[in-house]
């Protein structure tokens, strides 16, 4: 696996590790490991032109899917269609190891653009308003929709 395809990202405080790229598979699907610290939550959202998969490798993490929570633990996953809303939440106060699998591999280009590289001793943390505001931008393009009331960037 080339550097490129193993890039760590991070959004809305989660640390995103590319495992496959969108390349690698012909478009059909990007691979991520993710990790959170325990403290972590998406905005409410929709996505319009591709799934999730997740599965949880170690700790725990509470899907809501249309209104429903799912609290998944490490060996179990769920999957996200397309034009369900759907968030992801870890607010356990103990880390969370899980793969995420987009498909298509539209996901992968949301992460880089919505996101950020992680740099060498970067420590992820709650989201900035900058990178909120990223967040919020980049969305549409890519056929997301932020339905909840997520913190709003400050001025």
């Amino acid at each position: 696996m080339s550097a490129i395809d193993s890039k760590e990202f991070v959004l809305a405080g989660v640390v995103m590790k590319r495992l496959l790229s969108g390349e690698q598979t012909a478009g059909q699907f990007c691979l991520f490991e993710n990790n959170s610290d325990g403290n972590t939550r998406t905005p409410i959202h929709v996505h319009a032109k591709d799934d999730e998969t997740v599965y949880v490798i170690e700790g725990e993490l509470t899907a809501v899917i249309d209104g429903q929570p799912r609290r998944l633990r490490a060996g179990e996953s769920i999957f996200l269609p397309r034009s369900i809303p759907h968030q992801l939440m870890n607010m356990s106060g103990n880390p969370c190891r899980y793969i995420l699998i987009g498909t298509p591999a539209l996901f992968e280009r949301f992460i880089e653009e919505a996101g950020h590289e992680l740099q060498q001793g970067e420590v992820a943390g709650p989201p900035t308003s900058e990178e909120i505001e990223r967040l919020r931008e980049a969305s549409p393009r890519f056929g997301i929709t932020l339905l909840s009331d997520w913190p709003s960037p400050k001025s």
